[in-house]
C-alpha cells in the first residue's frame, strides 16, 4: 500500500503510513474509525470529497498528527473533543461542512502548536473560545459564516503572530478589543456582517501597517474614518459600508496606491460641501482602483462632476443596491487565503 497514490510511508519504518493525501478523489461514505490506528500518521487530507457522518473520535489517538484537512465534505455533528489529544497538530481545516455545536475550548487549551484554524461555512454556535488566546503560534483564524454569538475575546490579542482573522457573517456583538491592535503582522481583518459597534482608533494606520484587507461593513461602527488609514500602503480592499461613520472622508485616501476596492456607502458621511468631495479628486491617484461603491451616498451632481472628468471605465458607482446583493459581493471579496 505504500506505493499507492496519495499514500506515503516512513523511510525509516517502511510499513508505517505517515501521510494520507486523498483530496478530490471522489471518496464517499462515512469515515472509518480505523484511521485512528495509524499511529504514525502526520498528515490526513481528505478534503473535496463526498464524505459524510460524524468525525470519528478515534482520530484523537493520532498523537503525531500535524495536519488535519476534512474541508469541503458533508461532515455533521460536533468537533470531537478528543481531537485536542492530537497535541502535535499545527493545522486544522474543517471549512465547508455541516458541523455544529460549540467550538471546543480544549482546542486552545491543549493544541498549543496550532498555526491555522479554518472552520468557515459551518453552523457552529456559542462563543468564540477565549482559550484560543493561548495559541501563541496562531497565524490564521477563519470562523466566517457560522452562528457564533457574544463578543470577541480580548485574549486573542495575545496571538502576536496573527496574519489573517475572519469572523464575518456571524452574530458577534460588542466593541473591538483594544488588544487586537497588537497584531502588527496582520494582513486580513474581516469582521463584516455582525453587530459590532464603537469607533476605530485614530492610529489604526500604524497598528496595522501590513494590512491588505479591512472589512468592517454591515456593523454599527460610528465616529470618523481615521485619516491614518491612508498610511497603510499595502491596503487593497477597504469596506466600511452600512455603518454609522460620520464626518468627512479623509482626502488622503489617494495615497493608497495599491487600493482596488473601496466601499463607503450607507453611512452618515458629510457630502454637503466641496470639502466632502475632496477625497474623490484624490482617488484619481489610485491607479489600481477597480471598484468604488457609494451605495446610498448623497451624490448630488455626480453625473456631471467627477464621472465626467476623472472617472475611468473600471470605476463603478451604485446609487441603489439591495443589502442581499451587497452581502453576496462581500463574501466573494472577503479574501482570506485558503490556508
Amino acid at each position: 500500500f505504500c506505493s499507492w497514490e496519495g499514500v506515503m510511508c516512513s523511510r525509516w519504518r517502511p510499513s508505517r503510513v505517515v501521510e494520507l493525501s486523498l483530496d478530490g478523489r471522489g471518496l464517499a461514505g462515512a469515515l472509518s474509525p480505523a484511521l485512528g490506528n495509524l499511529s504514525f500518521l502526520r498528515t490526513l487530507n481528505l478534503s473535496f470529497n463526498r464524505l459524510h457522518g460524524e468525525i470519528p473520535a478515534s482520530l484523537g489517538r493520532l498523537r503525531r498528527l500535524l495536519k488535519l484537512d476534512l474541508s469541503d465534505n458533508s461532515f455533521s455533528g460536533k468537533i470531537p473533543v478528543n481531537l485536542s489529544s492530537c497535541i502535535s497538530m499545527t493545522k486544522l481545516r474543517l471549512r465547508n461542512n455541516q458541523l455544529g455545536g460549540r467550538i471546543p475550548a480544549e482546542l486552545g487549551e491543549k493544541l498549543t502548536s496550532l498555526a491555522v484554524i479554518s472552520l468557515r461555512n459551518n453552523s457552529f454556535t456559542g462563543l468564540i473560545p477565549p482559550s484560543l488566546g493561548n495559541l501563541s503560534h496562531l497565524q490564521y483564524l477563519d470562523l466566517t459564516t457560522n452562528q457564533l454569538v457574544g463578543s470577541i475575546p480580548s485574549s486573542l490579542g495575545s496571538n502576536h503572530n496573527m496574519q489573517q482573522f475572519g469572523i464575518s457573517r456571524n452574530n458577534i456583538s460588542g466593541m473591538l478589543p483594544p488588544s487586537l491592535y497588537n497584531w502588527s503582522s496582520l494582513e486580513v481583518f474581516s469582521v463584516a456582517l455582525n453587530m459590532l459597534y464603537g469607533s476605530i482608533p485614530d492610529d489604526i494606520g500604524s497598528k496595522f501597517a501590513k494590512l491588505e484587507h479591512l472589512g468592517l461593513g454591515g456593523n454599527h461602527f460610528t465616529g470618523t474614518i481615521p485619516s491614518s488609514i491612508s498610511n497603510i500602503s499595502s491596503l487593497v480592499f477597504l469596506n466600511l459600508v452600512q455603518n454609522g461613520f460620520s464626518g468627512y472622508v479623509p482626502p488622503t485616501l489617494g495615497k493608497l496606491g495599491a487600493l482596488q476596492h473601496l466601499n463607503l456607502g450607507a453611512n452618515n458621511l458629510e457630502a454637503n460641501d466641496n470639502k466632502g468631495w475632496e477625497f474623490i479628486t484624490s482617488l484619481a491617484n489610485c491607479s489600481q482602483l477597480q471598484l468604488l461603491d457609494l451605495w446610498e451616498y448623497p451624490c448630488r451632481h455626480w453625473q456631471f462632476g467627477w464621472s465626467a472628468n476623472t472617472c475611468h471605465s473600471k470605476y463603478f458607482h451604485r446609487r441603489s443596491d439591495s443589502r442581499e446583493h451587497w452581502q453576496a459581493r462581500e463574501l466573494d471579496r472577503a479574501r482570506l487565503v485558503q490556508q
